[in-house]
C-alpha cells in the first residue's frame, strides 16, 4: 500500500511538480489551493488561487497553474503573490510541461501553445490540429519534439521549432472531455532505445522514432484496467505505470520484469520524479493525496551494473555482427563484381516507406466541434440550434415568428440540424435517425415525420433547401427528399463528402476528389441547380497545408468558401457557364489588424458593391460561447492586395467590389459609383504625377467621366495628358464615323439596286436619318460574365445626348465652306432620268476634286493652328 498523506480537501484532478534544486515539491487540486511542501523540515505553506486547479508547474521564482478562470495565472515563488496572465483561453488550461525555458500549455479548447520565458515579448507559438481537449504533453529536448495526447482519440508529435506535425497515431480511445475520458494517457520518451512509450487501454504501446513504427507491447495478464499514465525514471534503468484502479508498478525497462507493485484505493493521476534523487518520486491520486515512494531499495546495484554490462556486450554483439556482415557483403561483390548504386537504395527506401495523408472529415458550416458538450448544431439568419445537457434547444432570432421549441436528445442522440423559415431537421452520424419537423405546415397531422438509414449508411451531413432535403452519407451518396418526405433523387460522388449548403434551391456540394499529397487536400466541388436541371463540377484549389471550415453562398447567390489559414474565396460564373476561383481576403489576417484571434463567419452580404460579413468576434478562444449568447458584427473587409494599407490599393480595391458585387448592371446607382470610383483613381494618379496610369484608367471610362477627367486635367496642369485624352478621344470618334459612313454608303447601294434612282436620290437623307434612330443599342451582359477587366470603347451611347453636344466642341474647327455638297437631288419631271444622273455623278466629281484642292492648299495652316488652339478652345468651353 501506497503511505498517503491528504493533502487537498476535495477529490479530483490532483497535480504535483518538484522544484529545480529538488527543495521543495508542489501540490494543487480542485479545492483551488497550491500547497509548497519543504522536503526536509515538512513545512508547509498554503496559496489560495482560484475555486479549481488542474495543473501547475514551476520555474525558477515563478509558478504557472491552470485553473478555472481559463487563463494561465502566474504566481511568485515561494509566496505566492498574483502577477500578470501570460495567456487568455475559453476553456481551462488542462495540462502544462516546462522544459528549460520553454512552457508548453494545453487547453480544453483544443489548443497547444508555446511561451518563450526568457523572451519578453511574450509570443504565443501554436501547434494545430487537434479536435478536442487536450490531455497531457510531454517534451523531447534533445529531438525538439513535442507529444501531445488528446480526446479526439489522437496522439500527435510536432516539431518544435518548425511547428509541423510529424506523426499521428489514431490509436487511444475517444471522448469529448477530460473528465469523462477512460485515461489521462500520459505519455513519455524512453531516450535510451529511441522510443515513445502511449498507455493504450491495458498496454504500453512502444513506437521508433524512426519511421514510427510499433515495435514492442507491454501488457500485464493478471489486470485489464485502464492505464493512466508511464514514467521513465532519470536513470533509465526502470518506469512506472498506473492503473485507474489504483495499482502503481514499477518495472524494469529491459526485461519488463515487475520489481513491485502498489495499490491505493484512488487512482494515481500526476507523478513527479525527484532531480536530486534519480530513485524517489512523489504521485499523487484523485482523492487530493500525495504519497513518496523511494525504489532504490528494490533495485540493487549490482543488478545495475549487470545491466549496463548487458547492455555494452549486447552492442558490442551488434557492432561486430555489422562488421561481419560488411566484411562478407564486401567479398560477395569483389568475387560477383556487382555494386549496387546508392540512388536505388535511396529510391527503395522512398518507396518502402508509407507516409500517411490525414483526410479531412466532414463538417456543417456554422457549427461548432462536435466533441464539445455544450454547442452550436447550426446557426443561420433564421435562428440557432444548440446542444446542451442533453437537450436540443431551438431559439429564433425574431421571437415573433416562432416561439423556442426543446426537444430531449437522450436517446436519439442528434448531432447534424437545420434550419428554414418552414421546417426543422436533425439527424444522428451514430444512431442513423432522422427528425423533420414542420413547424409552419398547416396540416395538424403532418407536423413531423422520422426516417432510419439502412445498409450500413452513416449521415455525415444535412441540409435544407427552399422545396427540398438534403442528406449526405457515408457511402458518398446525396439524397434529395420533398419536405413531406418523398425520396425523389439519389446523387454518386467521386469521393468521401466534406460539406453541403444551399442557396433557393441550389445545391454546392464539396467532396473529396483524390487522396492528395502529405498534408495536402484534394477537393472538388459540384454545383446542383434542382429547378433548371443543371449540373456542374470541378476542382477547388486550396492554399499549402490548411484544410476548409467553412462554405456558403452569398444572399445575392454567389458560391463563397473559407479556408482555416484565414482566404475566403469566391466562384465567379464566367461565360463558358464554369466557376473561375477569386481570392477576396485574409480573414485572419484583417482579425489580427483590429487585435481579435479570430472571426467566426456565418454569412455574406455583396449588394450595391458592397463586400459585408456577419461575423462574431472570437478573442482569445476557437469558438464561440453558448453564454452569454454572443453578439453578431458586421465587418466591411477590403480585398487581399498588395500595398492595401496604401491609399491607391484601397481604390483599386473599391473599383473592384464594385464591379464584382453588383446584381445589376444598368442602374444609375452603379454607374455613377464606377465613375466615382475611376475619377478617384484618376485624380490620385494625376496627383503621384503617374500620367500614364491615368491614362489607362481613362480607358475604363465612359464619355461623361471621360470629360470630368480631361477638366481636372486640364485645372491641374497635366496639358500633355489631357492633350492626349483628347487625341485619343477624337480618334476614336473618327473611327467610328468612318464605319458609319460605310455602313450608310452599303445601305445606300442596296437601296438603289432595289429600288427606282429617283425615288432613292429623294429619299436617301430621309432613311439615313431613320437608319441612325433606329439603330439596336448594344445590351450590357448580365453580371456573372461582366469582365471587370475589360476595357470600354470610346463611343457614345444613344441616350447621353448632352454628353454628344459636348463632345462635339471637342472636334477640331472645319471650315464649313469647304464642305462637300450633300446627294439630294431635286426631281424634274420634264427632264430624262438618264441625264438627271449623269449630271449629278459629274457635280459630284467635281466638287470632290476641288474638295481635295482647297483642303491641300489650308492643309498647313489648319493643322498648326488647330494644335495649338484645341486646348484653348476647350478651356474655354468648360
Amino acid at each position: 500500500m501506497l503511505s498517503l498523506v491528504s493533502a487537498h480537501s476535495i477529490a479530483g484532478l490532483t497535480d504535483v511538480c518538484y522544484t529545480k534544486d529538488g527543495s521543495h515539491f508542489l501540490t494543487c487540486g480542485q479545492d483551488g489551493d497550491i500547497h509548497v511542501f519543504d522536503t526536509k523540515t515538512d513545512q508547509t505553506e498554503h496559496i489560495r488561487c482560484a475555486d479549481q486547479c488542474f495543473c501547475l508547474a514551476v520555474h525558477e521564482y515563478h509558478i504557472f497553474v491552470g485553473t478555472n478562470r481559463n487563463e494561465l495565472e502566474v504566481r511568485s515563488y515561494p509566496h505566492g503573490d498574483s502577477l500578470p496572465s501570460l495567456a487568455h483561453f475559453t476553456q481551462p488550461v488542462s495540462a502544462l510541461c516546462l522544459s528549460n525555458s520553454s512552457l508548453f500549455i494545453g487547453t480544453k479548447d483544443f489548443k497547444v501553445v508555446m511561451i518563450n520565458l526568457n523572451d519578453d515579448s511574450n509570443k504565443l507559438k501554436y501547434f494545430d490540429g487537434h479536435q478536442a481537449p487536450i490531455l497531457s504533453l510531454n517534451v523531447y529536448q534533445d529531438k525538439r519534439w513535442i507529444v501531445t495526447s488528446c480526446c479526439d482519440g489522437s496522439v500527435r508529435i510536432f516539431n518544435i521549432d518548425k511547428q509541423n506535425l510529424i506523426k499521428q497515431l489514431n490509436i487511444i480511445t475517444k471522448s469529448n472531455d477530460i473528465e469523462t475520458a477512460t485515461s489521462l494517457v500520459k505519455v513519455d520518451w524512453d531516450k535510451n532505445d529511441q522510443m515513445l512509450a502511449i498507455p493504450v487501454k491495458n498496454t504500453i504501446h512502444f513506437y521508433e522514432t524512426e519511421k514510427w513504427t510499433r515495435k514492442k507491447t507491454y501488457e500485464n495478464d493478471s489486470i485489464d484496467q485502464v492505464i493512466n499514465l508511464i514514467s521513465y525514471s532519470p536513470c533509465q534503468t526502470l518506469f512506472v505505470i498506473a492503473y485507474v484502479n489504483g495499482q502503481l508498478s514499477i518495472i524494469n525497462r529491459l526485461t519488463f520484469h515487475i520489481c513491485m507493485n502498489y495499490s491505493s484505493k484512488d487512482a494515481v493521476c500526476s507523478l513527479s520524479w525527484n532531480p536530486t534523487q534519480q530513485y524517489q518520486f512523489t504521485c499523487s491520486t484523485m482523492a487530493g493525496e500525495y504519497a513518496h515512494v523511494d525504489i532504490c531499495e528494490y533495485i540493487p546495484k549490482s543488478t545495475i551494473i549487470s545491466l549496463d554490462k548487458e547492455e555494452s556486450q549486447v552492442e558490442k554483439m551488434r557492432t561486430i555482427s555489422e562488421d561481419d556482415e560488411n566484411e562478407s557483403i564486401s567479398n560477395d561483390n569483389d568475387e560477383e563484381k556487382e555494386i549496387i548504386p546508392k540512388w536505388f537504395e535511396r529510391a527503395t527506401s522512398i518507396i518502402s516507406e508509407k507516409k500517411s495523408v490525414e483526410i479531412q472529415e466532414s463538417f456543417q458550416s456554422t457549427s461548432t466541434s462536435k466533441f464539445l458538450e455544450s454547442r452550436y448544431l447550426i446557426w443561420n439568419n433564421i435562428g440557432a440550434i444548440t446542444c446542451y445537457n442533453q437537450q436540443i434547444q431551438i431559439s429564433f432570432h425574431d421571437v415573433s415568428y416562432h416561439h423556442s421549441i426543446t426537444i430531449d436528445n437522450k436517446t436519439d442522440k442528434y448531432n447534424l440540424a437545420d434550419l428554414s423559415l418552414s421546417s426543422i431537421i436533425l439527424a444522428s452520424s451514430e444512431t442513423g435517425k432522422f427528425l423533420c419537423l414542420l413547424y409552419q405546415s398547416w396540416d395538424s397531422n403532418m407536423r413531423q415525420w422520422t426516417l432510419n438509414t439502412e445498409n450500413n449508411e452513416n449521415i455525415e451531413s444535412v441540409n435544407l433547401c427552399e422545396d427540398f432535403i438534403i442528406i449526405g452519407t457515408s457511402q458518398r451518396l446525396i439524397r434529395l427528399i420533398s419536405l413531406s418526405g418523398i425520396q425523389q433523387r439519389i446523387i454518386r460522388l467521386q469521393g468521401p463528402i466534406i460539406s453541403i449548403t444551399s442557396y433557393q434551391n441550389q445545391l454546392w456540394i464539396i467532396h473529396h476528389s483524390t487522396q492528395g499529397l502529405p498534408k495536402e487536400q484534394a477537393m472538388s466541388y459540384v454545383y446542383i441547380d434542382i429547378d433548371n436541371d443543371y449540373y456542374l463540377t470541378g476542382p477547388l484549389p486550396l492554399t499549402p497545408k490548411t484544410k476548409l471550415i467553412w462554405i456558403g453562398f452569398s444572399d445575392s447567390g454567389k458560391c463563397f468558401y473559407l479556408e482555416k489559414s484565414g482566404y475566403l474565396t469566391m466562384l465567379r460564373r464566367t461565360k463558358t457557364n464554369q466557376f473561375e476561383p477569386l481570392l477576396i481576403s485574409n480573414l485572419k489576417q484583417e482579425a489580427e489588424k483590429n487585435k481579435i484571434t479570430n472571426y467566426w463567419l456565418l454569412g455574406i452580404n455583396d449588394f450595391d458593391g458592397k463586400l459585408q460579413l456577419r461575423v462574431i468576434e472570437l478573442r482569445g478562444q476557437s469558438y464561440p460561447e453558448l453564454v452569454p449568447w454572443p453578439i453578431v458584427s458586421i465587418i466591411s473587409i477590403p480585398l487581399s492586395l498588395y500595398e492595401i494599407n496604401t491609399e491607391k490599393s484601397q481604390l483599386e480595391s473599391d473599383y473592384l467590389k464594385i464591379k464584382l458585387f453588383n446584381n445589376s448592371i444598368d442602374n444609375d446607382e452603379y454607374i455613377n459609383n464606377e465613375r466615382q470610383s475611376l475619377i478617384k483613381m484618376f485624380a490620385l494618379s494625376c496627383k503621384s504625377n503617374r500620367e500614364y496610369r491615368a491614362f489607362e484608367i481613362c480607358q475604363l471610362m465612359d464619355s461623361i467621366a471621360l470629360q470630368l477627367a480631361i477638366k481636372y486635367a486640364t485645372k491641374s496642369g497635366k496639358l500633355t495628358l489631357a492633350q492626349k485624352i483628347i487625341d485619343d478621344l477624337i480618334e476614336q470618334n473618327n473611327k467610328d464615323e468612318e464605319q458609319k459612313e460605310k455602313h450608310t454608303n452599303k445601305t445606300n447601294i442596296s437601296s438603289s439596286n432595289n429600288s427606282s434612282i429617283s425615288s432613292s436620290t429623294i429619299s436617301f437623307s430621309s432613311s439615313f436619318e431613320e437608319l441612325k434612330q433606329t439603330r439596336s443599342k448594344v445590351e450590357i451582359t448580365n453580371v456573372p460574365f461582366n469582365n471587370p477587366f475589360r476595357k470600354k470603347k470610346l463611343t457614345n451611347s444613344t441616350n447621353e445626348t448632352s454628353t454628344n453636344d459636348e463632345l462635339s466642341q471637342w472636334k477640331p474647327s472645319i471650315n464649313k465652306s469647304r464642305l462637300p455638297s450633300s446627294n439630294k437631288t431635286i426631281p424634274q419631271s420634264d427632264v430624262n432620268v438618264e441625264t438627271t444622273t449623269t449630271i449629278t455623278e459629274n457635280e459630284e466629281n467635281s466638287s470632290s476634286g476641288k474638295r481635295k484642292i482647297d483642303e491641300t492648299e489650308n492643309n498647313n495652316e489648319d493643322t498648326t493652328k488647330n494644335k495649338r488652339n484645341r486646348l484653348q478652345q476647350f478651356a474655354c468651353n468648360r
